[in-house]
């Protein structure tokens, strides 16, 4: 866990330095970029999955995430769904798979801000969401049971994107999870999609 924090931190600590020393995009007025008209600081979808450490239960977990975010005027927004688990799939192995009963179910709605660049895009988000899951805990006589846990609670999210098109990218993604009985921390690989591109040059 360790090396690959060590290296996704890296990687965005590199693309940092590149995104400021491009040149700023105008917010208001669409520009034209490798034979195409881009609409800048157009809303976007990232698609990740990573890794994270549950301090409530002491544990490595496994997650999935899809964010929108959109800007009004200066304001960065974002809504977003993010799953955690010990493991997605348990049992015997073939078709006997079945979901792992220990599960984070958190909708999150935030605001931020944002920054980009033809080749690079970085944001940074925070708000409230709503954390529901199943945490394990043992029962009286020693047995292992799941409780059903409903919160409010804080989601926090980083991410830089390197976009090879200006509409299209791959980066990374810090998080931090926050809830009474969910609290998660943890890196992301994401994919970038954004609807920038207005039309060809023709």
């Amino acid at each position: 866990m360790k090396k690959v924090f060590f290296w996704i931190t890296l990687f965005m600590i590199l693309g940092l330095n590149s995104l400021f020393a491009q040149e700023m995009l105008n917010p208001k007025e669409d520009f034209l970029f490798d034979g195409k008209y881009f609409d800048p600081y157009s809303p976007y979808v990232t698609i990740g999955a990573g890794y994270g450490v549950n301090y409530q239960q002491q544990e490595g977990e496994q997650n999935v995430a899809v964010d929108f975010h959109m800007n009004f005027n200066e304001l960065a927004t974002n809504l977003g769904y993010f799953s955690s688990t010990d493991r997605f799939l348990d049992g015997g192995g073939g078709l006997r798979q079945h979901h792992s009963r220990q599960r984070l179910h958190d909708i999150h709605l935030g605001a931020g801000w944002r920054h980009e660049r033809l080749k690079h895009n970085f944001a940074i988000y925070g708000g409230v969401s709503f954390a529901a899951g199943r945490t394990p805990t043992l029962t009286e006589e020693g047995n292992q049971a799941f409780i059903v846990r409903r919160t409010p609670g804080v989601y926090i999210q980083a991410h830089y994107s390197h976009k090879p098109a200006y509409d299209v990218g791959y980066g990374a993604t810090l998080y931090f999870a926050y809830s009474r009985f969910f609290k998660i921390v943890g890196v992301q690989a994401h994919i970038f999609l954004s609807s920038a591109f207005k039309a060809y040059n023709r």
